[in-house]
């Protein structure tokens, strides 16, 4: 999934604005050029990719005053910006910098997603794009709020809009206790939790695969479970293990990848979809590995600078079951690298990924399954086993 920076830039709209948004007459050494050529170089360290972070400032200049304005993630950053712009300026200068989390929200600057797949947009809205996708269970930052949506960040870092339903608001000791708390995860494609512990029980949710839930008593082929937002109910223990022992036996190996790769087959494409219900190529190879214990970055841009490169070799001979590769246009003299999807190498020149639907491809000429467009667009290879395991939540 490719998140090109001027999608990104219409999308979490982390702009900065390089001059005055308000300007009055001034004269011909006025700081503004050099004070936007210093923030420049501030945004390139605080926010060197806008899909994760946050750094959107402006100012006025008047003869008496500079204010600045705009929202930043770091108080670094908004403390070098101010430090800058008293540098430059000859007047005085007032900080009207939010750092987010916004005050406005007090302790609760966390949210506990409640439910299967939440839909986290580019902009506040169900009509608008569908960035990424966080799963019950799983921990977001909280970091201000919207018109019936809030701006969060998830465990990955990815930033977009949540809508306020989706998610339980928490303090840091209510991400605590959930941290602390037995919980189970959903390992079953897909299965609904009810009020009672029978198939003809009225539903309560629906439940994905990798879906976190706080675990209760068992009850016969049921065990109670309840979400972060109180609504419990009863899912089949067939489709849940303990959360604590599904984490210790998770191997990250070639053949675990292809394993949990192939459940998927037929999964429709979705962009911005991060489950079983539909996801797109990086949405796919984020879920197969984040099921194996490995949490990779969310876009295919951002997967191909985890791990390693590896030469691939002629015919591929070199890579390994599990190895990622890109696809996209290569570098060249005038124009950079551009990744605009990712599959997992399987064997024998084949490979699984996300276009159109979850399915099988080959790099084989003489195969059922040849992709000519993907062999000809094919960049590199990159190697992720091992790399990080998935964080605590």
């Amino acid at each position: 999934m490719m998140r090109s920076f001027f999608m990104t830039y219409s999308r979490f709209f982390l702009l900065l604005l390089i001059g005055p948004a308000a300007m009055v007459a001034q004269p011909a050494d006025s700081l503004g050029p050099h004070f936007g050529t210093a923030l420049q170089s501030l945004k390139q360290h605080f926010c060197p990719d806008r899909r994760v972070a946050v750094f959107d400032i402006s100012w006025t200049q008047t003869d008496s005053s500079f204010v600045v304005r705009g929202e930043v993630d770091k108080v670094g950053a908004r403390d070098s910006v101010i430090a800058t712009a008293r540098q430059y300026a000859t007047t005085s200068v007032t900080d009207s910098i939010v750092v987010l989390p916004h005050p406005s929200l007090g302790e609760k600057t966390f949210g506990i997603v409640v439910l299967s797949a939440a839909n986290v947009r580019t902009r506040p809205g169900e009509s608008e794009e569908l960035a990424t996708q966080v799963t019950m269970g799983l921990v977001v930052k909280v970091l201000k709020k919207g018109p019936g949506y809030y701006y969060v960040q998830s465990h990955d870092e990815y930033l977009g809009w949540l809508n306020g339903g989706a998610f339980q608001a928490a303090d840091r000791a209510g991400v605590d206790a959930w941290a602390a708390a037995r919980k189970v995860v959903v390992t079953s494609y897909f299965d609904v939790i009810r009020e009672k512990p029978s198939n003809t029980a009225m539903p309560v949710c629906d439940v994905v695969i990798g879906n976190i839930l706080k675990s209760g008593r068992a009850r016969g082929s049921w065990r109670e479970v309840e979400l972060a937002d109180g609504r419990s109910g009863f899912l089949r223990t067939q489709s849940l293990q303990d959360y604590d022992t599904w984490r210790q036996t998770r191997h990250l190996t070639g053949d675990n990848v292809e394993r949990t790769a192939k459940m998927f087959m037929g999964v429709p494409y979705l962009w911005g979809g991060t489950s079983s219900k539909g996801m797109d190529c990086s949405g796919f190879t984020k879920t197969v590995f984040r099921l194996n214990g490995l949490e990779l970055t969310r876009d295919a841009s951002q997967q191909v600078l985890m791990g390693h490169d590896v030469d691939a070799g002629k015919d591929f001979e070199n890579l390994q079951k599990g190895d990622l590769l890109f696809f996209g246009r290569s570098a060249s003299e005038d124009r950079p690298e551009r990744i605009v999807h990712v599959a997992i190498y399987l064997k024998d020149r084949m490979f699984i990924h996300s276009s159109g639907r979850v399915r099988v491809s080959s790099f084989d000429p003489a195969s059922s399954l040849y992709d000519e467009h993907e062999l000809k667009r094919f960049v590199r290879a990159r190697r992720v086993i091992p790399e990080q395991t998935v964080p605590e939540k």
